[in-house]
């Protein structure tokens, strides 16, 4: 075999792992949702959500982090998180989406995130957390 039609077969062993792996975070993200809905992190003695995620799926703290951002925002992104759930997304594109996209931009950062980097997906102001935080986002693009 070609080392070229070798790489492109491990290429398309990766591409069907990747989906995979998307398809299970989108699962994980939505049992997180639902512990978090019905107030059943409080039966596990876990001090929060990214603590019982990380716990439960033995994931660093910062991956929990963003199973729980987007949990939060389940509602707010059904077309990102079903390309997700379709393993068209990755957990960490549709986490920076889901820590910094206004309301209402659903529809915008799933089209841009199926050609996006990470990076690409990141969002550059009037973001859900800077709202959150009342932080005024003139003060987050310069002096």
């Amino acid at each position: 075999m070609h080392p070229i039609d070798r790489l492109e077969m491990l290429f398309g062993d990766l591409a069907e792992l990747t989906a995979q792996r998307n398809a299970i975070d989108a699962r994980i993200v939505e049992i997180a949702a639902e512990i978090d809905r019905d107030n059943l992190r409080g039966f596990t003695g876990a001090r929060s959500m990214s603590a019982l995620i990380a716990w439960k799926t033995g994931t660093t703290k910062r991956n929990a982090d963003t199973v729980v951002a987007i949990a939060e925002r389940l509602e707010e992104f059904p077309r990102c998180i079903e390309a997700l759930r379709e393993g068209r997304l990755s957990l960490d594109q549709v986490g920076v989406i889901a820590e910094g996209a206004a309301d209402g931009s659903d529809a915008h950062y799933a089209q841009l995130a199926a050609g996006a980097t990470v990076n690409h997906c990141v969002p550059r102001s009037n973001s859900h957390r800077d709202r959150n935080r009342n932080t005024n986002p003139r003060r987050l693009s310069g002096p």
